[in-house]
């Protein structure tokens, strides 16, 4: 045998063995790619929702009790967030009860979906009690003075 055909007869098993690592390694940098998009999508909720309960702290009237307010503002979104992470949970479960691997994966991408909702929603109520908190300091301080 020649060093050719030594070559020839090792590269299958090299691409067999490596082939697996480099499709991992793409998946991965796709995950993280769709991971970063979510979280800035995320970020940006939350950063629109805190500036929207600070205008609204700004705006509520002294006296009132601002725990009903909130709570009566939030209690919704809350609930909106709990609903979609069940869905998520629930979609999540049917994924490995599928047949073949593409109807897996695409319920995958209906659980990461599901997920997204549910993480933009839980974002935009954090990030409202957030502003509303931050908003009652500053009308209290403004009001202080």
């Amino acid at each position: 045998m020649s060093n050719k055909e030594d070559m020839d007869s090792e590269i299958p098993d090299l691409v067999k063995k490596y082939v697996p690592g480099v499709t991992r390694g793409l998946s991965w940098a796709k995950y993280s790619k769709e991971k970063g998009k979510g979280t800035v999508m995320k970020s940006e909720a939350f950063q629109e929702a805190k500036a929207e309960g600070f205008t609204t702290a700004l705006k509520a009237p002294l006296g009132e009790d601002t725990n009903q307010i909130l709570k009566d503002a939030t209690e919704g979104i809350w609930n909106q967030a709990r609903e979609l992470t069940e869905k998520a949970k629930e979609v999540s479960h049917r994924i490995n009860n599928q047949k073949s691997k593409k109807e897996r994966e695409k319920v995958l991408g209906l659980a990461r979906d599901a997920a997204k909702k549910a993480g933009v929603q839980a974002a935009i109520a954090a990030g409202w009690e957030q502003g509303w908190k931050e908003g009652l300091q500053e009308r209290d301080s403004r009001n202080s003075d």
